[in-house]
């Protein structure tokens, strides 16, 4: 199973087009970066690059064997208990990820164990259809959240919160817009 992701990281989007892809999803936003750095679900590091963070930890299942830069890449199945790590995070990004697991709450109650208290967690997730199947392609959503209940359920954690993007994408448009996207950096 593995080798089917490490198959789909060096294939998707975002490793063979970042410059398209991520653009089209972060257009106007502002994280601001401190050291150091931790990606959860970061795979390979194209976001990483992307946004020229050079130095960083990755935290994935996949991912290492086509790293798209110097990380230090730490395995781990994100969706079970997280690996000890002393290591206090100034900055960590869990994007484009959340929507993927069964229990996303587990992770952001428990990542915060990682975060130094002046630090920042950037979240992302699309408001997109959840997947018909859990076998419909390695691209599966399980979860989707609406801008208002992704916010209370990350201040019910403990976390105060702040939009970075909110944007929706109108039904039945005959112009493009931008991906329907939610950015929300949280702290302690």
């Amino acid at each position: 199973m593995n080798n089917r992701f490490e198959l789909w990281w060096k294939n998707n989007s975002q490793t063979l087009h970042p410059k398209q892809y991520y653009a089209g999803l972060y257009t106007g936003a502002k994280f601001k970066v401190q050291y150091p750095v931790l990606d959860i679900g970061g795979g390979n590091g194209s976001f990483l690059k992307y946004f020229n963070i050079s130095k960083a930890d990755i935290m994935d299942l996949v991912g290492k064997e086509s790293l798209v830069g110097d990380y230090n890449f730490i395995k781990a199945d994100i969706t079970k208990k997280l690996p000890e790590i002393k290591k206090k995070y100034k900055t960590i990004f869990i994007m484009e990820v959340l929507e993927h697991l069964s229990n996303p709450l587990y992770l952001l109650a428990n990542v915060k164990d990682y975060l130094a208290d002046d630090g920042n967690i950037y979240i992302s997730v699309p408001y997109t259809k959840l997947a018909e199947s859990h076998n419909a392609d390695l691209n599966i959503h399980v979860c989707r959240w609406g801008a208002d209940d992704l916010e209370m359920q990350c201040r019910m954690l403990g976390y105060k919160t702040e939009w970075i993007i909110k944007r929706r994408r109108f039904k039945n448009t005959a112009f493009w817009l931008p991906h329907c996207f939610l950015v929300l950096k949280l702290t302690k």
